[in-house]
């Protein structure tokens, strides 16, 4: 899409400077006109993706996680009528390291909503664990095995140590925003529940709770899940779904190369690049990038240690905090109303004399 505008443009420049051309019509690519489009093209492109490349000298690392108490909360727009518009939204705190600096000194912090995290991490962390099992499974040797190979799979991925390799029932993507959980389908079931993210007590992890409302602001027994689902605890219960180790943001591809074996500079991988595309930015640490954002440095760092502080001291629960949040909202509606009067009453008074002045003939 990005090099079909790229082309676009190039071929409006090219038209307002020659004369017109039928772009209906095709444009043989070895043509001067098709050859100068194509050329414009990349170089648009070539610099939207050099726009990133800078954090391929960097790590992502998850840092915290953080409950919030706020008018709309989380899926706002999914709520039911008549439901409590005032829920609970979760973030996360990450941080960008250069790879060299262990301990993160010249680092950016950056905060985004939980799902959009989640969503970009858990499948980076897919795709990299779908590898490692099939090295696994390409040297367990299971053909040669007399017996059931699943079973053989199932010794090689625990001797290598890596038990997500058998697939679990369990979809933790399905849960990235508050759903029904699966065995609330069942008509045996007199009460719906949903399961969704939260942030644990410290903030250093995110799991999986269960939850009897629809925004997962009121939380369900932690037993509930056992009851319906034969014993068994509700994955990520207790286990965090982020790990806490940093991942390069350098995307290595062995088939670039430039001379003397060093990397092409592609772009970092889709993680880095997407998460910080849609995060809150404080860059004010970071000594290395000349264009420093600093924009939310305040927000990141006073505003949600703040709001954050009114839904722990009601343990959690939020009456509190729900209270504060409307007590907010009204007063910004109070606000509003008060400077419009004060602003309409300004203004009939300029008309007025305006008027008398006109009647008058004299002149201020």
């Amino acid at each position: 899409m990005k090099i079909q505008l790229a082309v676009l443009s190039a071929a409006i420049a090219c038209c307002a400077a020659n004369k017109p051309v039928d772009l209906s019509a095709d444009i043989p690519a070895k043509s001067k006109l098709g050859t100068d489009l194509l050329s414009k093209a990349r170089r648009v492109n070539q610099n939207e993706e050099e726009q990133y490349t800078w954090i391929n000298d960097y790590s992502i690392k998850f840092n915290s996680c953080h409950t919030l108490h706020l008018f709309g909360g989380e899926g706002e727009e999914e709520q039911e009528e008549g439901s409590n518009p005032v829920g609970n939204q979760h973030l996360v705190n990450f941080k960008l390291c250069p790879s060299a600096d262990t301990n993160c000194k010249n680092g950016g912090e950056y905060v985004v909503k939980m799902r959009d995290f989640l969503e970009v991490y858990l499948e980076t962390k897919a795709e990299l664990e779908a590898s490692q099992c099939e090295a696994v499974e390409e040297n367990c040797n299971c053909n040669y095995y007399d017996g059931d190979d699943d079973s053989c799979l199932a010794k090689c991925y625990q001797d290598a140590g890596l038990d997500y390799c058998v697939e679990e029932e369990f979809n933790a993507a399905e849960y990235l925003e508050c759903a029904e959980a699966e065995f609330s389908n069942n008509a045996y079931y007199a009460s719906t529940y949903f399961i969704g993210p939260i942030c644990s007590d410290s903030g250093k992890s995110v799991n999986m709770g269960i939850f009897k409302d629809m925004t997962c602001s009121v939380a369900a027994s932690t037993s509930t899940y056992k009851t319906y689902n034969n014993g068994y605890s509700l994955p990520y219960a207790d286990k965090s779904m982020v790990d806490s180790d940093s991942i390069s943001c350098k995307e290595v591809d062995e088939n670039e190369y430039y001379q003397n074996n060093y990397y092409d500079q592609a772009e970092p991988i889709e993680l880095c690049q997407q998460l910080y595309m849609q995060s809150a930015k404080c860059e004010n640490r970071m000594k290395y990038k000349s264009d420093q954002d600093v924009g939310s440095c305040t927000y990141i760092n006073k505003v949600i240690p703040a709001l954050e502080k009114v839904y722990e001291k009601q343990g959690g629960n939020g009456k509190s905090a729900t209270v504060l949040a409307w007590v907010f909202f009204a007063t910004t509606l109070i606000a509003s109303a008060g400077f419009y009067h004060f602003f309409t009453i300004a203004k009939r008074k300029n008309i007025d004399l305006s008027g008398t002045n006109a009647s008058s003939g004299g002149i201020i």
